[in-house]
């Protein structure tokens, strides 16, 4: 098996290397990564500029782009001979749960082999820094994909969250729940009659909703959402149709 490792947050990042050794345990492990974090870029693609590539020896790729670019580079260009067979995304430091899945990076990546149809997990967990076990995240990715997840019949896009809580209780299928946002920004320089500002002062709550990627989180348990493609609000067209 041939395994594409990606993430966000830079190829060094320990969320990064420590999945990157678990996931030599099933096969072949090619690890492509932004040379810079890139979170919260979502599905960004570089397509007006060049790409560099540095190469950093025993498989491992640093990318200019974006963690979508990631996974484009590593599946259409000649960097690699073999054909990959399973992307994971991550370890991401910092949930992606409710709508954080529509801005991040992590979770793009894993999107984007998807639409190339190749299965793809993201893994994100409580750890907002290096300072985290991530060994024991990246042991329960690798227990999951060999107990659960590689016998699935066809391509699969998955979100998985696992808690810092110790221990863990188990794992919940769940759907995804509602992040709220509230976002603040900072003026940091005035200069006549330009301003530049930064967005210094988000702060992340959700609706604590049973049965949700939160509602279980909150709980103890590692959740994993299916996710999909289509967008499309079915409700909504059928009243138009």
């Amino acid at each position: 098996m041939n395994i594409l490792v990606t993430n966000d947050d830079g190829i060094e990042f320990i969320g990064n290397t420590a999945l990157s050794k678990k996931m030599a345990e099933l096969g072949n492990v090619y690890r492509f990564a932004p040379i810079i974090e890139r979170s919260a870029t979502s599905q960004a693609l570089t397509i007006f500029d060049n790409i560099e590539v540095i190469d950093r020896g025993n498989n491992a790729f640093e990318i200019s782009g974006y963690p979508a670019d990631c996974v484009n580079v590593a599946l259409h260009s000649n960097l690699i001979s073999e054909k990959i067979d399973l992307v994971v995304s991550g370890i991401n430091k910092g949930e992606n749960m409710g709508e954080d899945v529509i801005f991040s990076g992590t979770v793009a990546a894993a999107r984007h082999a998807f639409i190339h149809g190749v299965p793809a997990l993201a893994v994100s967990c409580g750890y907002i820094d290096e300072n985290g076990d991530y060994d024991s995240v990246a042991q329960y990715t690798l227990d999951l994909l060999k107990d659960k997840l590689l016998g699935f019949e066809k391509p699969f896009f998955l979100n998985l969250n696992y808690p810092v809580h110790k221990p863990v209780k188990g794992l919940k299928w769940a759907k995804l729940g509602h992040r709220i946002y509230r976002d603040t920004y900072k003026e940091v320089e005035v200069n006549g009659n330009r301003k530049k500002i930064f967005l210094g002062g988000s702060i992340l709550s959700y609706e604590k909703t049973p049965g949700t990627d939160f509602g279980y989180y909150d709980e103890g348990y590692a959740t994993l959402t299916p996710l999909t493609l289509d967008t499309t609000d079915y409700e909504e067209l059928r009243r138009y149709q």
